[in-house]
């Protein structure tokens, strides 16, 4: 971790008290404290959809019809089943769960509307048709999908996972496949965030709370929630993350709009091997 600029003789805190400390090593002990609560809740999040997943598939399988494209109402009710009766499902943080033939074609989605349906999945996940093959376990791929976009407009991306779908007979029928838009889920790690610096503020009886956006790095691109500013999206890419975490977390501060904002980020290999955690915080 690179040592910040000026050196504060306090533990740690999600709010630093002292005002002898200098401003931007206010700011990267904040972000840093922020990230360390932050990244087990990611990682958590994670882990949660890769354990339900095989239950879900299997529920599916059990309950789907011979051909389940003829009634898709009964399609619709039996992928909800399979969520909701699977404890990890049910509480996981995914935008979306699809059943998808083993030919990569949505037939239906759990909520409306189905902006997936009767689209192919594995033109832009092909990674996806290996869940077909057997004992596949679940298989992971990243892409964007105009269809499965939670942001308008500007960079998205996505991280899909599925798992083979087979019926009572033992025939594979299709993939459950679920998933998140990189964006929203940080706008849900970004909440997370605000959450503690609220109850930090609660803590040292303070009015104010810290401005703070959490930023997901991949390939070099930042997505962060649908109301981040572009241009702190940018000054995160600027940081060259993914080669400052290489030995570890890294804690440093970035101007911005006249702005000094603590940076405080971390690979999060549990949410994809590329992926970058990263936190800015802002004493307002």
């Amino acid at each position: 971790m690179r040592k910040g600029s000026a050196v504060c003789l306090v533990v740690p805190a999600l709010v630093a008290s002292l005002a002898s400390c200098a401003d931007p090593a206010r700011q990267e002990q904040i972000a840093a404290s922020v990230l360390t609560k932050i990244a087990p809740i990611a990682d958590a999040d994670a882990a949660q959809v890769r354990r339900g997943l095989p239950e879900g598939a299997k529920k599916l399988g059990e309950h789907i019809d011979a051909e389940p494209e003829t009634n898709l109402v009964a399609l619709q009710r039996v992928v909800r089943g399979s969520r909701v009766n699977v404890e990890d499902l049910r509480t996981s943080k995914c935008t979306f769960f699809s059943f998808a033939d083993t030919t990569g074609v949505v037939h239906r989605s759990e909520t409306d509307p189905d902006n997936l349906a009767q689209k192919q999945i594995f033109t832009v996940f092909p990674g996806l048709k290996k869940a077909l093959e057997p004992n596949a376990g679940i298989v992971e791929a990243w892409g964007d999908m105009e269809e499965m976009r939670i942001a308008k407009q500007g960079p998205e991306h996505q991280w899909v996972a599925a798992h083979a779908v087979v019926d009572k007979e033992g025939k594979t029928k299709g993939l459950f496949v679920t998933g998140w838009s990189l964006r929203r889920f940080a706008q849900h790690i970004d909440q997370a965030a605000k959450d503690e610096l609220i109850k930090a503020a609660e803590r040292e009886r303070k009015v104010k709370v810290p401005l703070v956006y959490v930023f997901l790095v991949k390939d070099g691109k930042a997505y962060g929630g649908p109301m981040a500013p572009d241009v702190n999206a940018h000054a995160v890419e600027a940081l060259d993350l993914a080669t400052k975490t290489q030995s570890g977390p890294y804690r440093g501060h970035a101007e911005i709009t006249g702005r000094t904002f603590g940076v405080a980020a971390q690979k999060a290999p549990n949410i994809g091997e590329s992926i970058v955690l990263s936190v800015l915080v802002s004493e307002v």
